[in-house]
């Protein structure tokens, strides 16, 4: 099997890094917003093809099974089960606040046709996960993703939809973004921080009573300057 360094779904999102190659891969996570703002859902899908796919599983055979060259359904399920053991409870690379995210909940699951590992076409993964930030509430928030420098992330698309009590003011370190009501989204860019600066809401229904205080006050005032001139005016 050919060495080099290949980001796995651990390391694309994680950033934990396991050996395989290149560019044979896309995938794309939906991160969505939990109980508040302090807890992150993941949900994501991978294609791994070719010789990245073969890496990939000749890797699991080596690492999680008996390293004869075959990938089964016993290796597949040790690999899985590892990655839920070695993730959960660990530190993840995503900040809020300059707060680092706990990684709470982790699975994984590959799909692929079990047999030689070099004879591997495709390998498609899903995970789901949830991370938290032991953070202060705050007016204001910085998310901040720590991008591995591996050209893979290119393919990663990503997309934030947890603005939903938020005003995005700002983006960076996402190619092709965009912004809307409750998402921003975009790829990753090998080596490139992702940054999203972003404020509470402003409440309308907030807006609205100090409005009104305000005109009430100012009716009173108008008020009494009228009673007055009128008395002044009686004398």
């Amino acid at each position: 099997m050919r060495k080099g360094i290949l980001c796995s779904t651990l390391m694309l999102i994680f950033m934990v890094s396991i050996p395989v190659v290149s560019a044979e891969y896309s995938g794309e996570v939906e991160y969505s917003i939990g109980d508040s703002i302090f807890d992150i859902e993941l949900n994501g899908d991978e294609s791994w093809t070719n010789d990245d796919a073969s890496d990939l599983l000749c890797w699991i055979d080596e690492n999680h099974g008996n390293n004869d060259g075959i990938t089964s359904e016993n290796e597949e399920e040790n690999y899985e089960a590892s990655a839920h053991q070695e993730m959960v409870g660990t530190e993840v690379n995503h900040y809020l606040n300059g707060v680092v995210a706990i990684l709470e909940e982790y699975a994984i699951d590959l799909s692929f046709e079990h047999g030689n590992c070099l004879d591997t076409e495709l390998v498609t993964i899903s995970y789901e996960g949830k991370f938290s930030f032991d953070t202060e509430p705050s007016d204001k928030y910085v998310l901040l993703f720590n991008t591995t420098d591996a050209a893979i992330v290119n393919n990663l698309q990503v997309n934030y939809c947890i603005f939903q009590e938020f005003e995005v003011q700002s983006v960076s370190g996402l190619a092709d973004d965009s912004t809307s009501e409750e998402c921003v989204k975009g790829f990753r860019i090998a080596g490139e921080d992702m940054e999203i600066q972003f404020e509470v809401a402003k409440s309308e229904d907030k807006l609205i009573p100090a409005i009104s205080f305000i005109s009430t006050i100012f009716v009173v005032l108008l008020s009494l300057g009228i009673f007055t001139q009128r008395t002044d005016q009686t004398h």
